[in-house]
């Protein structure tokens, strides 16, 4: 059945009226974004935040490194899912980051998908299960996190801060914390029809998507931090967990763009100047969609392997290997 769904997207995707739709639906969202954040950063100055840019080196160096540890991660993921080594797969998963960022979320996997088809010898239900499983762990693992995040900002009084941006209410972060509450148990139980992959599997990929995000929020911290060293702990909490709600919302294109317009409005809850976060919040925006073109421009260059045992269409249910 996933097969079939994937195959069926695929081929809507493919369409003429999907493409143009497609297409206008991420030009109207980019010019909605643009000319919000251009309102947002003319209201401080534009030659404020101009000068204000990041000049610290380390800045800029973090932010690569935090853009390649999703990609690099899932070097060790696939093969824990897969079971064996995918040569050539980090070109692969650096274009999955790009296009689940830049496009509508998920669009990478089906990329993946196809990939995984020509070079591994498995059949397409055995790649959907993986695929499927590694999605819902990615996004149980991303959850658990920004639960952390949501109850530490709001330990610390500082929900009114990302409540008065959302204006639904402190009813909406307490209904989030109990329905997480409630909802893990109940996941718990049902994980063997959620997920194919045995228990010491699931651990494992989970282990690496929790000390990949992690890890990941730790350096983006540190990049904040880097530009305006004044500026305590408890205000970059803000900010990520702002950033990882935003990063939650289902079928957003280019969620990068959303968080940073929320992020320039936001940006008067520090104590410092305001066109410093401004500036910082625009180099790192201005990165993240520059990073997006030069990745994929590279990966285009990446020369592919072989296909190893050619394309295989069992029709056959197969768990993922090592389950049970």
């Amino acid at each position: 059945m996933l097969e079939k769904q994937l195959e069926f997207w695929r081929a809507w995707a493919e369409r003429p009226a999907a493409k143009t739709l497609g297409k206008v639906a991420r030009i109207a969202f980019f010019v909605g974004m643009i000319v919000w954040m251009t309102v947002q950063v003319h209201a401080i100055g534009w030659s404020e935040v101009l000068a204000s840019l990041p000049v610290n080196p380390l800045f800029y160096i973090l932010f690569v490194i935090g853009f390649l540890i999703l990609p690099a991660s899932e070097i060790l993921v696939f093969r824990t899912i897969f079971g064996r080594p995918l040569p050539g797969g980090f070109p692969i998963y650096i274009r999955k980051r790009i296009l689940n960022s830049a496009l509508v979320g998920y669009s990478g996997e089906v990329y993946l998908f196809v990939w995984l088809r020509r070079v591994i010898g498995l059949p397409n239900k055995t790649i959907a299960l993986g695929l499927k499983d590694n999605a819902i762990l990615s996004a149980l693992a991303s959850g658990f996190v920004t639960l952390v995040l949501l109850v530490a900002f709001a330990a610390a009084g500082d929900a009114r801060r990302i409540v008065a941006w959302l204006n639904p209410g402190p009813a909406l972060l307490i209904a989030g914390l109990m329905g997480a509450i409630f909802l893990a148990p109940l996941l718990f139980r049902v994980r063997a029809q959620l997920i194919a992959m045995p228990m010491r599997q699931m651990l494992q990929v989970m282990t690496i998507h929790s000390a990949r995000i992690v890890l990941t929020v730790l350096l983006q911290a540190t990049q904040w931090a880097v530009v305006l060293p004044q500026e305590p702990w408890s205000v970059w909490l803000v900010f990520l967990t702002a950033q990882m709600v935003i990063s939650r919302l289902p079928i957003i294109p280019n969620r990068d763009l959303l968080f940073l317009s929320a992020a320039l409005e936001m940006s008067g809850a520090i104590a410092g100047p305001r066109e410093a976060m401004a500036g910082l919040l625009l180099a790192g925006g201005a990165l993240t969609q520059g990073s997006n073109l030069v990745f994929y421009l590279l990966t285009s260059l990446s020369k592919q392997p072989p296909v190893d045992g050619g394309e295989v269409k069992g029709e056959e249910p197969q768990r993922v290997p090592g389950a049970s």
